[in-house]
């Protein structure tokens, strides 16, 4: 079929200065994506622009980059100043620990910026230190964990799911009890295991939480666990993604800069389109920019 040359919003990127976020300050922090002293940079919004309209990019999304404690609406401040000044991001993910005993009055102070759309406070975890963005598996079914989700949807605010497959059970309880927050499951679930048997089981974890409509997926990340995409890997988890939520529930995002490790946004950008062009132009457009403009209210 035709492949895709219509607009694309990008939902999952990061914009920085080096001076402001944590992790990118020396001395290196060991991360589970390897390698990053290609990142250990400024990434201005400016670059975020050249890398992006060139290949049809018209709105973004930018989900916090963890500028660290204390320092969370500073960081949203900066995005929608550089918005009202730049255009780009249109949609901000703010950070914040829904464990907070403060949660609501904090994220009202966040609301008071009109880009805000939603929260991430990551969830994964597992064996492997590196892998361990929670303090325990299940922190999502702790009482304190719960009463801070609680006020997402009191506050018109979605939820930037983030956890591993085996996550599943837990996750699935955090589901049931909020079935009106409106929830997005970040860079296709985690893929971080691609063996036969971690494949099952990640494409079981998907299947159990697209039975639950509030949840739609995000084609964010898919190169995180191994250096950069490939048109295979790309097409598996593309074609299993929308086999399980279906085209409406399905929104693409890149993950930039830390993609860029990798390849241009072009370079990176071309198996998705490949990929995507096996479906209907109609349904490439729901992908790359109208279930996007919908959940993310763009």
């Amino acid at each position: 079929m035709k492949r895709y040359a219509g607009p694309i919003i990008d939902t999952h990127h990061h914009i920085w200065l080096r001076k402001d976020v944590a992790w990118l300050k020396d001395p290196p922090i060991p991360r589970m994506f390897g390698d990053y002293f290609g990142l250990r940079r400024d990434y201005p919004v400016e670059e975020w622009i050249n890398d992006i309209v060139p290949e049809g990019a018209v709105k973004s999304v930018h989900v916090t980059a963890m500028w660290g404690p204390g320092r969370e609406l500073d960081e949203t401040r900066w995005l929608q100043a550089t918005a009202d000044r730049h255009g780009f991001p249109h949609g901000i993910v703010v950070n914040a620990d829904l464990c907070d005993p403060d949660i609501e009055s904090k994220l009202k102070e966040h609301k008071q910026f009109p880009n805000v759309r939603g929260v991430r406070n990551m969830l994964y975890w597992d064996g492997d230190p590196l892998r361990q963005a929670a303090p325990r598996p299940d922190l999502c079914n702790t009482p304190e964990f719960r009463r801070g989700f609680a006020t997402l949807e009191k506050l018109d605010l979605h939820f930037e799911l983030q956890a591993f497959a085996p996550q599943a059970p837990f996750v699935l309880e955090l589901l049931k009890a909020f079935p009106d927050t409106r929830i997005i499951l970040v860079h296709a679930g985690m893929l971080a295991d691609r063996s036969a048997r971690g494949i099952e089981q990640w494409r079981a974890a998907l299947t159990s939480y697209a039975a639950f409509p509030n949840v739609h997926v995000k084609l964010s990340g898919i190169g995180m666990f191994t250096g950069g995409v490939t048109y295979a890997q790309v097409r598996q988890v593309i074609r299993d993604v929308i086999q399980i939520f279906g085209i409406a529930r399905t929104i693409y995002g890149s993950n930039f800069p830390l993609e860029k490790l990798a390849a241009s946004y072009r370079d990176f950008l071309e198996p998705y389109r490949e990929t995507l062009a096996e479906y209907p132009e109609a349904d490439q457009r729901k992908v790359f920019h109208d279930n996007a403009a919908a959940f993310y209210r763009l």
